[in-house]
């Protein structure tokens, strides 16, 4: 195969744009077209829906032939120009540091988003991996579960939402074989309500500054209003300056991992929560990462002092599109020879998020008493 036959084998190979992107890119050069054919200084064309692309020669504005051949081949390529308010993102290629691809991710994430009719419902198909960790007399045990978790969201009362959970086998990292828990194929029902960790959208995220430097000042607050409340225990020395700010820090960071990893909140909060944490200087870029359901990303990972030792949180995006696949959640574990092993505790794939016209009946004989996580 000579080389010009290895680039075409490897443009047909690649995925076509998504229609907003290529609805958007026609927009915005036709708008540079239509400016330059008047003389005119450009502008930005404002937001509309999403359409299908123009045929060529079918558009208000004929294209020419160059600009044309360039948005193919921008399109193409995945290649997605997300103008800001004060400069452009060229999306599709690689982001040089955690700060720079949480920004993409952001922009990313401020477009998607089902918007569900009134009488429609959110559904949201993820794989959870649960780590259990316990302790019989002298001896632990630890275990991870992978659960698919099914969850319908209604779009006026997401207080009604429904979860179907579909549990697999059993991991057992180290102690004892027989665990508890869920069975291998055991399938329940939840509803909103009945767990600490709910399946409807998180309370008071809408509540929250809708600006990154403003939210990352509120939770910052926050924070430091509940580590200074504590109170050392009994004949503890009180922490010191050092220890307070690594407390606050860790803070910040959880508060703000767990609203990236919501699975139920709105994209748009997400896209805030991306643009606080690209300022968190404990972030770093991590080139390969997998999530949960064995798909190869680019992450970003929030590393921070636990109480028990180092944690690391990995938030993990799809290669060049920087679409949000998944996260997951290490810690260190003392072993009993006194070294440290790091553990994944949790981790989510999100598969499918989509707007259905339904959601299921729960059967009679359905498990309805959740084995809550």
């Amino acid at each position: 195969m000579n080389d010009l036959q290895t680039i075409k084998a490897h443009h047909d190979s690649l995925p076509g744009p998504a229609p907003q992107v290529a609805a958007r890119a026609w927009e915005r050069l036709a708008a540079e077209a239509e400016v330059e054919r008047a003389g005119g200084a450009p502008h930005t064309p404002a937001p509309s829906r999403p359409r299908r692309s123009p045929a060529p020669g079918r558009g208000r504005i004929a294209l020419r032939a160059g600009i044309v051949m360039g948005l193919a081949a921008a399109v193409t390529a995945g290649v997605i120009v997300v103008r800001g308010d004060d400069d452009s993102s060229l999306l599709g290629t690689r982001p040089a540091n955690a700060a720079e691809l949480l920004r993409y991710a952001a922009a990313v994430a401020a477009e998607e988003g089902p918007q569900p009719q009134p009488n429609q419902f959110v559904y949201v198909d993820r794989k959870d991996v649960e780590w259990r960790f316990g302790a019989s007399g002298t001896e632990t045990f630890d275990y991870a579960q992978d659960v698919r978790r099914e969850v319908w969201i209604p779009a006026t009362d997401p207080g009604k939402a429904l979860a179907r959970s579909t549990y697999g086998e059993k991991r057992v990292g180290s102690g004892r074989s027989e665990v508890g828990g869920q069975p291998a194929g055991a399938v329940e029902y939840q509803r909103a309500g009945q767990c600490p960790v709910d399946v409807s959208p998180a309370q008071g995220v809408s509540d929250l500054p809708t600006d990154p430097d403003r939210l990352l000042t509120r939770i910052r607050e926050d924070a430091e209003a509940v580590v200074r409340a504590e109170k050392p225990a009994p004949g503890e020395a009180p922490p010191s300056r050092d220890q307070i700010n690594r407390r606050i820090e860790r803070t910040v960071a959880m508060k703000l991992v767990l609203l990236a990893r919501n699975p139920f909140g709105a994209s748009q909060t997400r896209a805030v929560v991306f643009s606080a944490l690209s300022k968190m200087p404990a972030t770093t870029m991590v080139p390969e990462l997998t999530d949960p359901a064995g798909r190869h990303g680019v992450g970003a990972s929030i590393n921070y002092q636990g109480p028990d030792g180092q944690e690391r949180e990995e938030l993990i995006f799809e290669p060049g599109t920087y679409r949000f696949l998944g996260w997951r959640s290490w810690m260190e574990m003392k072993q009993e020879d006194g070294r440290t092993r790091e553990t994944m505790r949790a981790g989510t794939a999100m598969m499918t998020i989509k707007v259905v016209d339904s959601m299921p009946e729960v059967p009679k004989d359905a498990d309805t008493q959740p084995y809550c996580y």
